[in-house]
């Protein structure tokens, strides 16, 4: 098994589910459908809805909380964000959505896309089983 750690920021518990991994910054304002759930990056749709979703940072405006809060509202929000660097908005936006966040975590988290994980909220870390093989990121 191998551990990452993280810091979380918000939510508590244990949250198990498919890593999507976005390998550049996304904005939640341009990028992110907040009533389907996806992403859109490089001309590809990518589901993040009831997934774990690892990307460097995010960025753009402030209406990114907003979005974030839309994914909540209509059910397609990620089960949580795993981010490699602080972001204020996507902290502000995971907390107004209450959408489980954990910050720096090591950048390797990013080549773990398809496995299935599990993020222990409580303890900051981050569990992929060792079947799990190394792949690219979504993009």
């Amino acid at each position: 098994m191998r551990v990452f750690k993280g810091n979380t920021v918000n939510g508590s518990g244990i949250v198990k589910g498919e890593l999507v991994a976005v390998n550049s910054p996304i904005s939640f304002l341009g990028d992110v459908d907040g009533t389907r759930g996806i992403v859109k990056v490089k001309g590809r749709e990518i589901n993040i809805a009831g997934k774990a979703l690892a990307l460097p940072y995010s960025t753009g405006s402030t209406v990114g909380p907003y979005v974030m809060y839309q994914l909540a509202k209509y059910g397609k929000a990620p089960l949580v964000i795993l981010a490699t660097k602080p972001d204020t908005l996507m902290l502000i936006g995971s907390i107004m959505a209450n959408i489980p966040l954990v910050i720096n975590v090591p950048e390797e988290i990013l080549n773990y896309s398809g496995c299935v994980i599990e993020v222990n909220l409580n303890e900051s870390t981050i569990l992929i089983p060792d079947k799990c093989e190394t792949s690219n990121a979504d993009t």
